[in-house]
């Protein structure tokens, strides 16, 4: 009888440590570890076994943020440096224990140090006409010059943007027109986000009224009150302007341009933009008044009937290089629904980002191809660049 009670005195002494409830502890689970990672990211962290009253994140030492409800998701900005990084979260659960966790992610190895610039593609995918927001980044496939290249950033939805809003105000924009594109004009500023910004030109055959780049609407609409439309316009100049002044922002950078395309004043037509276009990163968007138009009948000093129609093509087929689109106006009453639904092809787009794997530097054209694996899916994005 004792030797039979003996395993039961043990199963008795052992059966509190076997039951023992698992500790409160956390874990990183993305960024996945060994991978560099560059640009936007979000810091997910797991919590098991107990919940959380409360998480914190540091990068490098400094505290990030601290969230008191789940999901305990961090949005981290790392910039676009090569260096090595150092997340740590901490976590105290509701009934008082702790736990912490770190993370180094390493900077890319390299043998030799070369300053290449990183190649940012916004991308816009659909699915007969419909956004399609459910890709993921293995889908993708970015050739440069025809080389396969391997992408360090993957990001969808709100990056932040500058915008030029290039509203047509030559006498053809008298009335309702001009109104239409004022109105339009608002609707974009109220649907910025925050960290957006825009400026606004009304131009003709001159700069009418600008407004410096911010967020606030009264500082960017109030200086546009009782504008009048007047003068020929100068569509291609003032393109050319609004691609300079988004040439020292940083980030998505676009230009909307509302007008009919019919350039009467500039000096600059869309052979000499090309090359301009080619060479920077901004996006380019045209609501076209009055939708497309054949058979141009207009002359000016400049230009004949045949040249204003091939400046027409050209205008579109910059917009089309630069990755971005037209939509077609008949009625200038629809401007703010345009303006709206330029601003939401712009949040679902991609952000793609890569460093060139080999540097030329000759100044000539490097085409660039997207495409993805998934079948079925209409992709918009740059078309290359010059390689200066």
């Amino acid at each position: 009888m004792k030797r039979a009670a003996l395993p039961l005195l043990l199963l008795g002494t052992l059966a509190p440590a076997a039951l023992r409830a698992a500790p409160f502890e956390i874990a990183i689970v993305e960024p996945l570890a060994g991978t560099a990672a560059f640009g936007v990211v979000d810091v997910v962290v797991e919590v098991r076994n107990e919940e959380a009253a409360w998480v914190e994140l540091y990068l490098d030492g400094r505290q990030v943020e601290r969230l008191a409800s789940p999901p305990w998701r961090f949005t981290v900005d790392l910039g676009q440096e090569n260096a090595e990084r150092r997340f740590r979260a901490v976590a105290e659960s509701v009934g008082g224990a702790h736990d912490d966790v770190e993370l180094t992610l390493p900077a890319i190895r390299v043998d030799e140090q070369v300053e290449l610039p990183l190649v940012q593609l916004y991308v816009t995918a659909e699915r007969q006409g419909v956004a399609a927001l459910d890709l993921t980044r293995a889908e993708f496939r970015v050739a440069d010059g025809g080389r396969p290249q391997t992408l360090v950033t993957f990001e969808r939805g709100d990056v932040p943007l500058t915008a030029v809003l290039l509203l047509d105000s030559s006498l053809s924009m008298r009335g309702a027109p001009l109104a239409g594109a004022l109105a339009g004009a608002r609707a974009f500023v109220a649907g910025m986000q925050p960290l957006d910004e825009a400026k606004v030109l009304l131009v003709s055959d001159q700069v009418l009224r600008r407004t410096p780049f911010g967020t606030d609407p009264d500082t960017l609409l109030a200086p546009l009150a009782g504008v009048v439309a007047r003068g020929g316009s100068a569509i291609s100049d003032h393109l050319y302007l609004a691609l300079k002044e988004l040439e020292a922002r940083q980030g998505r950078r676009v230009v909307i341009l509302l007008s009919d395309g019919v350039d009467v004043d500039s000096l600059l037509g869309a052979r000499e933009l090309e090359p301009v276009v080619g060479r920077s990163p901004v996006l380019l968007y045209w609501i076209r008044l009055g939708g497309e138009r054949r058979g141009v009948r207009h002359r000016s000093a400049w230009r004949g009937f045949e040249q204003h129609a091939e400046e027409l093509a050209g205008l579109a087929r910059l917009v089309e290089r630069s990755g971005g689109r037209i939509f077609d106006l008949p009625r200038v009453a629809d401007a703010e629904q345009i303006f709206r639904r330029v601003l939401e092809e712009l949040r679902n787009q991609y952000v793609l980002g890569y460093y060139p794997s080999f540097d030329l530097d000759d100044g000539t054209w490097r085409p660039i191809r997207v495409e993805v694996s998934r079948p079925g899916i209409a992709l918009r994005a740059r078309e290359g660049y010059y390689d200066d």
